[in-house]
């Protein structure tokens, strides 16, 4: 669904917010019951990514626990023009031009805080299981700590995608292909330290990720889905045994107006950040994304175990600088200690069938196109947030179709709502299919972050002529549009 239609999370809290507040500051707003109408409280959430699916679960959560009254409003891509947008933005909200902050943890150590740098520990939280094991350990509550002497307060640590070498023009598989290469990364002094050791030049990465700013590169090291959405290079390869290292983002608040806060005010931030940390929005992207890129032709390569070693004995001098911090090395071993008893094995992707989702014999029934109608007071009743409904989208009821085929999926209205012009594309991605469970993921552009956007996962089921969509096991907030879920969708073709 584009911007007109139904609006991503982001937009999602940040209709809601500026509609209550709206409502509550116009002249002689009443309740049922007839009394004023309470002004909600509305924190400002800066996020340097256009993509701010980091932020979205937050602010919906913060939105359901608090019943309305504590609403985040987002600021997504936070100094766009900026080269040192994740400094900067920690730097603004520790200024209090933002209430509250998300960026990825790396960016830390450029502004002074050293505390996350153990996550960066290249090689080591190279699959999901892990990153998620340590996630829901004791060691992120300790490194946000690091945050007070900043005047920050730490509310979490939140998943993110595991980072593989693309490079541009070659292989980037052994430590040999890296020497005297030009390495894209974001800013991190760790990062700069991990391509110094392997003798390649490492590259402050511009935005936006267009052709032009990527000339004279050798390659990027970024997320599957990045790379499937911003850097369309011809003849490009992905290694995709070599991950090396995920891109956790550090949920934080300004401390002087964390402390303005009500006490349960407090608890409603840290349980929606809670929420936010378990939301999985990065579960399934590498796969889709994978599947994607060998669509369009892009090589994927893995690395053999001899280049996999010679990869790690030549960032172990990024060891022993991390390690000379005795509270990093504390967190390195502990890490280490997991990703031993999950395996130890990098997370990765290939060009083969398994990569492609919805061609498993169990959903070949999925596959065809489907059609359903309902009207605007159908989907009410079917639980849509208000953000689903005039005036603050439109084209959500009506009449549609939902095309589904190897792993890609188109979503029409064709008509039924006056407000929405008629065979007009909702959205359109690839979906993965685990058992009983599809999620889908945006590909469209039709705004900043829909690239990434994730809808569900969703329970399904087919019957002859009849596919049904189930929210089953949602923990709350906006995971993916309610349409979906209304009524039954019939067959019409294949």
């Amino acid at each position: 669904m584009n911007a007109r239609i139904l609006p991503g999370l982001a937009w999602v809290a940040l209709t809601a917010a500026l509609a209550m507040g709206a409502a509550a500051c116009g002249s002689g707003s009443l309740d049922k019951a007839g009394g004023p109408v309470s002004k909600p409280a509305v924190l400002t959430l800066a996020d340097g990514e256009g993509d701010t699916s980091n932020a979205q679960p937050f602010a919906a959560a913060v939105s359901s626990l608090s019943h309305g009254s504590l609403q985040i409003k987002i600021e997504g891509d936070w100094r766009p023009s900026d080269p040192r947008y994740s400094a900067d933005l920690i730097k603004d909200v520790q200024a209090g031009k933002a209430d509250l902050g998300v960026t990825a943890s790396k960016a830390f150590d450029t502004v002074g805080i050293s505390s996350f740098q153990a996550l960066q520990a290249p090689f080591l939280i190279d699959n999901y299981p892990l990153e998620q094991k340590v996630l829901d350990s004791a060691i992120p509550a300790a490194m946000l700590e690091g945050l007070r002497p900043h005047g920050l307060a730490g509310l979490a640590v939140l998943p993110g995608p595991l980072r593989r070498p693309f490079g541009f023009t070659r292989p980037l598989v052994a430590a040999s292909s890296y020497r005297g290469a030009r390495i894209a990364i974001g800013p991190s002094a760790v990062d700069a330290g991990i391509f110094r050791a392997l003798g390649a030049i490492p590259v402050a990465l511009q935005r936006p990720n267009s052709v032009p700013v990527l000339a004279g590169l050798t390659g990027v090291v970024n997320s599957a889905s990045a790379i499937d959405s911003g850097f369309d290079v011809p003849g490009a390869i992905l290694t995709g045994n070599v991950v090396f290292e995920s891109r956790p983002s550090v949920l934080f608040m300004n401390q002087h107006a964390f402390g303005s806060l009500t006490a349960s005010q407090r608890d409603v931030l840290y349980r929606a950040a809670a929420r936010a940390r378990a939301a999985g929005i990065y579960q399934g992207n590498d796969t889709a994304s994978a599947a994607d890129l060998c669509r369009r032709g892009t090589k994927i390569v893995s690395a053999s175990p001899a280049d996999l070693a010679g990869l790690r004995a030549a960032v172990q001098p990024v060891y022993r600088m991390l390690e000379a911090n005795r509270a990093t090395r504390v967190f390195i071993d502990e890490i280490t200690a997991m990703r031993q008893a999950v395996g130890g094995s990098p997370g990765a992707v290939a060009c083969s069938a398994a990569s492609v989702g919805g061609t498993a014999a169990s959903a070949a029934a999925l596959q065809g196109t489907w059609q359903v109608t309902y009207t605007e007071q159908e989907l009410i009743a079917a639980g849509a947030d208000p953000s689903e409904l005039p005036p603050a989208a439109e084209g959500n009821f009506g009449r549609f179709t939902l095309r589904l085929s190897q792993g890609r999926w188109w979503w029409r209205n064709i008509g039924g709502d006056p407000a929405a012009p008629p065979n007009m594309t909702y959205a359109n991605g690839t979906y993965v299919v685990t058992g009983q469970q599809i999620t889908f993921h945006r590909h469209d552009r039709a705004y900043p972050g829909s690239d990434t956007e994730v809808w569900g996962p969703y329970t399904w089921s087919v019957y002859r002529d009849t596919l049904t969509f189930k929210k089953d096991g949602w923990t709350g907030g906006i995971q993916g549009p309610t349409g979906l879920v209304v009524k039954p969708w019939r067959a019409t073709g294949t």
